[in-house]
């Protein structure tokens, strides 16, 4: 009798040791029709495929470039990105306008994290937007 209660304890003991590996994010980022240039203030859709746990935005605009994330000034940082998107939630879809014209680099940082470890991606749009 004890051993077919220790037999299915051990068993759930090993299943429960399973690591459970962090999958890569798998996510493309396009503009509908693929279009690059823009007049000011004009809308912009970013579409998105895949579904990755987290995406943030850096849009290219001064503060907000993804190259100088890390930089800190006077105790804080300067340039940040927008978070879309998290665990709870799925974006298809994001809409944005450009105030100023000039050329500008969109960066989408992706991520699929779990308690075991984080996996992460970039991926640019460089836009033209002209007055």
């Amino acid at each position: 009798m004890n051993k077919i209660f220790i037999l299915p304890v051990l068993l759930l003991i090993l299943m429960g040791c399973n690591k459970k590996e962090v999958v890569a994010p798998d996510f493309k980022v396009s503009t509908e029709n693929d279009k690059t240039a823009f007049k000011v203030d004009e809308q912009i859709n970013f579409n998105f495929s895949g579904n990755p746990n987290y995406i943030t935005f850096y849009s290219g605009e001064d503060g907000r470039m993804y190259e100088f994330r890390e930089r800190i000034t006077a105790g804080a940082r300067t340039d940040i990105g927008v978070p879309l998107q998290n665990m709870t939630t799925q974006l298809l879809t994001y809409s944005y306008s450009y105030a100023k014209a000039g050329t500008f680099k969109a960066t989408f940082v992706v991520s699929n994290t779990n308690v075991y470890g984080s996996i992460s991606d970039v991926k640019e749009i460089v836009l033209t937007i002209v007055p």
